[in-house]
């Protein structure tokens, strides 16, 4: 597109090839290329889902039922829709399986690629900014479910061949899209735990530095051998929030990432006001940030920080205005900061997203049974979570190992049943609401997800005060 330069690092800022600066604004596309439950209303991890729909509906009804799903997700429509809010940039989140088979490494996948060409060449047309992001690796860099794992084993950091794997996608991307203004930067690796191989559980976590920053040294240097100028997008360790081991910035252009979820914006409770144990106002969410290993990176060494995700989850309707105004005092926070930023996320059925689908769509209604037996599990009033409870304490009471946090223990073991048993129990159901369905008649129902179906939920408005300046 003429209009677009392409972005490279000065200093601080990210600019344009020729100098001025680009302050970036804008939203993850997530749970498209990588989808995810809590957002697209399925059980299980993507992959899982994948396998049980060719199950039972065969390869092509499987095949039918992702790309309704997908463009649903995600359109030309939604780029003007975006673009007209007043973003510039939108992170796509990708799982490496539309690109590569485990049982093919090293072999690429063109459809993928045309997949991504398409909303590349949408972002072009209207001049928006894409950054893609490696949401899931080969081997996983991560245990939880947002990296497609279904194991809570982060393999990546133990078998070389899927770094190599890491390592020779991004040079497929980075030869594939040489000199693309469009893509203002590859984020090479969503939220890594490095030191989590065999699960993140319960007990004072470690980063094992020599890991990471070897990882991304080796990723730097594969892609700068191919596009010297790319922007190359480094997260903290530990879903993105420690930066404390990283080894100083060691190539041009590279921008640092971290992501924010503070108490305010993802615990049940009433802001300002006591959450989770602490008092909490603008001032002490502003600290929160402004002290954050990513950003005393960011001005020791003098490099743009992006905060890659950020986000308010909606759990009651009653805490709506409470969520809201944690959400815009965090925005506020990045702006005085001088940090780009893209929340998280545009769509979904009725968590986190800025467009949810109409709880009176059929899709909605359809699953809301489901969703109800994974409340009980996820939700502090929930039957299911106050059981997890008491079985975890009695499990920290046997050990007896003071070094086990108990608010930690209860969370991971609620989350392996529900993540690894629970939603294993529920994907069968999921799927056998679309069996026997026309393709026509999915095409409509996942019709909910389109930008002219869902709903404008309050947080639109308070991120859209922030963008157009």
């Amino acid at each position: 597109m003429i209009g677009m330069q392409r972005l490279i690092v000065k200093g601080n800022q990210i600019a344009t090839s020729d100098g001025k600066e680009v302050k970036l604004r804008g939203a993850n596309i997530g749970a498209w290329m990588n989808l995810e439950n809590f957002l697209n209303g399925y059980p299980g991890s993507e992959s899982a889902l994948r396998n049980e729909f060719a199950l039972r509906l065969g390869e092509s009804g499987a095949a039918h039922f992702f790309e309704r799903l997908l463009s649903g997700m995600f359109s030309e429509e939604d780029v003007v829709f975006l673009k007209a809010c007043g973003m510039n940039v939108l992170r796509i989140p990708v799982n490496y399986r539309h690109f590569e088979s485990d049982l093919q490494p090293f072999v690429y996948r063109e459809e993928g690629f045309k997949l991504l060409d398409q909303a590349l060449e949408w972002c072009e047309k209207h001049e928006m900014y894409a950054i893609l992001d490696m949401h899931t690796a080969p081997g996983f860099q991560s245990p939880d479910w947002h990296s497609d794992n279904s194991s809570q084993r982060a393999y990546f950091w133990e078998h070389i061949q899927f770094q190599d794997r890491f390592i020779t996608l991004w040079e497929h991307f980075a030869a594939r899209y040489r000199g693309r203004a469009v893509i203002a930067g590859f984020d090479l690796l969503n939220e890594p735990v490095s030191n989590a191989s065999y699960g993140r559980f319960p007990a004072q976590y470690r980063s094992d530095w020599d890991k990471i920053n070897g990882v991304y040294r080796r990723a730097v240097e594969a892609i700068r051998a191919i596009d010297a100028e790319r922007i190359l997008i480094l997260e903290g360790d530990y879903l993105g929030f420690y930066f404390e081991g990283f080894e100083a910035p060691f190539a041009e252009h590279l921008v640092y990432s971290s992501h924010l979820y503070p108490p305010p914006a993802v615990k049940e409770g009433h802001y300002p006001g006591v959450i989770d144990g602490e008092e909490w106002d603008k001032e002490k969410l502003r600290q929160a940030f402004f002290e954050s290993e990513g950003a005393q990176f960011a001005r020791k060494h003098n490099v743009p920080l992006l905060v890659g995700e950020f986000g308010a989850l909606y759990i009651h309707p009653e805490e709506l205005e409470s969520r809201n105004r944690a959400l815009g005092d965090m925005i506020e926070a990045f702006e005085d900061f001088g940090a780009h930023w893209t929340v998280w996320t545009f769509k979904d059925i009725g968590h986190m997203g800025l467009l949810q689908i109409d709880p009176s769509s059929e899709y909605a209604r359809m699953i809301a049974p489901l969703l109800q037996v994974e409340y009980a599990f996820n939700r502090d009033d929930g039957w299911g979570r106050q059981q997890v409870a008491v079985m975890a304490d009695r499990m920290k009471e046997a050990i007896e190992d003071a070094g086990i946090d108990r608010d930690l223990n209860r969370y991971f073991l609620e989350m392996s049943v529900r993540e690894n048993y629970l939603q294993v129990l529920l994907l069968p159901s999921y799927v056998k609401l679309f069996e026997g369905q026309t393709p026509e008649r999915i095409e409509s129902i996942l019709e909910a997800f389109r930008e002219d179906r869902c709903l404008r939920h309050d947080s639109l408005g308070v991120v859209k005060r922030f963008l157009n300046s």
